[in-house]
């Protein structure tokens, strides 16, 4: 059979991850002829990687989106020789796989001739339709997903389906690719009597759900044969997840593809890392570490001691504090080399007296600048001499003396130290955790959630706090991965936190020193440090690494009782005034309530003044030209105003 396959490309560097190369590999084998579509941008090691397949590489301008992309590769055919190939395959970059050879599904549908096209997977559609825009029906008709759908030669020749493409007009957004393009293409030639089908059959499912190939991939791919799944299953929000089920298919699909096919789980890894913001990835993946107070593999602990460099630094300030210092680095095995930074002479005296009787490998005691606290202490005398250790663990003596009343800061400090280093067995089963995962970086506590961090820890921990940690990854240490004020960073609030030094290389490199630092008295949020607090997770992912948060088993319990009882607090007045019954309900209800009784729309807890009030309208009711003159006229004259929903 004569076959052309298009793939549509969009990546924003331009970069071809191997999942794709994978996916073409087996693609090609079915093929006889392939072009390659990108919009935007191509890198060399882009073409380089595409070129393994095909000469015929078309980059143009990334607009118009997938349409237009199919559309420029078939204008570049031409109608006359698109007519002699048998089928011509569109498919895109939005796919993973294959988990089963490619050539069972055309095989399968060759057997059924008396078709038009058909495609890999259906989507059930919906009684309204939510897309924006304007509708060609009133509601979302059933349809083939367009990431993969295969035109026959008889349909290619008809005039229907070439004056469709001929007068396809520019497409805008993604609004307007769905209602021109993806939710109306199969309805409307059916229509006009074209026949179709899909390879993976989900008409059992339709009452289950409207989207098969992302709410239950793993029964399609074990039950139905389907060969592909989307890569947006990483990517996609939780609390879309949990609109419909418990939250559990992503972690379901990776058991799926490690325990039951050889699909390798590293073009995964590198392309989630690369590309994705670790604040969805590592929640429908489930990879909070959860730690249990007994040893869970002796061998591979012992095994770790005797062949892994281990260190500890620390950052000792508080006399009063020494005993509880020395009750965490007790914690460590006597492998461990501990380097310690404080402020005087006589203090450094006191710390090496008390730390003598430890059993460590070694204590290195060092007297630092005093400014930058803990941050500078870490970054300018300690991290230096961390380079070569396999895992290191940072902590301080938090006392939160600005916090009132003292137990809020306390608790602080109880929320960092117990879920880093509860006792000597939960940090040789932290240590496992990063032996038996190579793309972990870093480890977090979870962020604080009581008295006065509520608000702001809850509402995605950026405070005042986005535009500088922003400016610190982007300008400053010059990397480019995901970072949004919509998205909470998965940091180490309080500076308390295992990693990997190879995963902040990034950033000890940048040769930091104290006059970095602003001097005393420091304010209580937005400095340097804090930025550099929150731009740890993002250093580790530029590196190839991703974070996570680590608790122990008792706080996991105390977490989950938590956050259970805030968000009764929060939801048994919702539902006394609204009539939902699912999250995303209940938030759009909340939401459009909020927009009611406000001249403006609110973005986020810190949104809650005249100025940003102002600012979002214009940012709501403006074109975005006009928006970002404004705005930049407004910061050249008054300078910025740092917040966390700039962008």
């Amino acid at each position: 059979m004569k076959r052309l396959g298009i793939f549509f490309f969009y990546e924003k560097n331009g970069d071809v991850d191997d999942f794709i190369t994978y996916y073409l590999a087996d693609l090609a084998k079915n093929l006889t002829d392939l072009v390659v579509v990108c919009n935007g941008k191509l890198s060399v090691q882009g073409r380089a990687a595409f070129s393994q397949f095909t000469d015929n590489i078309i980059v143009r301008e990334n607009k118009g989106l997938d349409v237009w992309a199919y559309k420029t590769a078939m204008d570049s055919y031409g109608w006359d020789k698109l007519s002699e190939f048998d089928e011509i395959v569109m498919t895109n970059s939005t796919l993973m796989g294959p988990v089963r050879p490619l050539k069972e599904m055309f095989d399968a549908m060759a057997e059924n001739q008396d078709l038009d096209f058909w495609g890999l997977s259906i989507h059930h559609g919906a009684k309204s339709n939510p897309f924006k825009g304007k509708h060609i029906y009133s509601y979302l008709p059933v349809h083939i997903q367009s990431h993969f759908i295969v035109y026959r030669q008889r349909f290619v020749k008809s005039p229907e389906l070439q004056q469709y493409w001929d007068n396809m007009p520019m497409i805008a957004d993604y609004n307007d690719s769905v209602q021109r393009y993806e939710a109306v293409f199969t309805k409307q030639f059916e229509e006009r009597g074209f026949k179709w089908d899909v390879y993976v059959k989900t008409d059992d499912l339709k009452d289950f759900t409207d989207y098969p190939l992302l709410v239950c991939p793993t029964k399609l791919l074990r039950e139905k044969k389907c060969p592909l799944f989307k890569r947006r299953s990483f990517m996609h929000t939780l609390e879309a997840y949990l609109n419909d089920t418990a939250g559990e298919p992503v972690q379901e699909l990776y058991a799926y593809l490690r325990d039951e096919t050889d699909y390798p789980l590293d073009l995964i890894w590198k392309n989630m890392i690369r590309t994705m913001h670790p604040h969805e990835f590592t929640r429908n993946l489930g990879l909070t570490r959860i730690i249990q107070p007994t040893v869970q593999n002796k061998a591979q602990a012992e095994e770790i001691r005797a062949n892994r460099r281990i260190a500890l630094a620390m950052h000792l300030y508080f006399m009063d504090m020494l005993d509880q210092s020395m009750a965490f680095a007790a914690k460590f095995p006597p492998e461990t080399d501990v380097f310690i930074s404080t402020n005087e002479p006589g203090k450094k005296e006191q710390i090496e007296k008390a730390f003598a009787a430890l059993p460590l490998h070694s204590v290195t005691v060092q007297v630092v600048e005093n400014r930058g606290r803990d941050v500078g202490a870490f970054l300018c005398d300690l991290a230096p001499q961390l380079r070569g250790y396999d895992y290191a663990c940072f902590m301080h003596d938090k006392k939160a003396i600005q916090t009132k009343p003292g137990s809020v800061g306390a608790s602080f400090g109880y929320v960092c130290n117990e879920n880093v280093c509860k006792n000597a067995a939960h940090v040789l089963n932290v240590l496992c955790e990063f032996e038996n995962d190579p793309y972990l970086g870093i480890l977090c506590p979870p962020f604080p959630a009581h008295g006065l961090y509520f608000m702001n820890m809850c509402s995605g921990g950026w405070g005042p706090n986005f535009e500088n940690t922003k400016k610190l990854l982007k300008e400053t240490l010059k990397l480019d991965v995901p970072i949004a004020g919509e998205e909470s960073p998965i940091a180490p609030y309080g500076s308390v936190f295992w990693f990997r030094p190879k995963a902040l290389a990034p950033l000890f490199d940048h040769g930091w020193q104290h006059t970095d630092f602003p001097p005393e008295p420091l304010p209580q949020d937005g400095t340097i440090s804090h930025a550099i607090e929150r731009v740890y997770p993002f250093v580790a992912q530029a590196a190839g690494y991703y974070p996570a948060v680590v608790m122990s088993r008792d706080y996991a319990v105390i977490r989950n009782d938590t956050m259970q009882a805030y968000a009764t607090g929060m939801i048994r007045p919702l539902a006394r005034v609204f009539d939902c019954t699912t999250f995303w309900g209940a938030s759009s209800a909340a939401t459009g309530f909020a927009a009611k009784r406000h001249l403006f729309g609110i973005y986020g807890p810190y949104a809650n003044s005249r100025r940003r009030h102002a600012r979002n309208w214009l940012r709501d009711n403006l074109p975005e030209s006009a928006y970002k003159g404004i705005i930049n006229t407004k910061r050249a004259i008054f300078g910025p105003h740092h917040g966390p929903y700039e962008d």
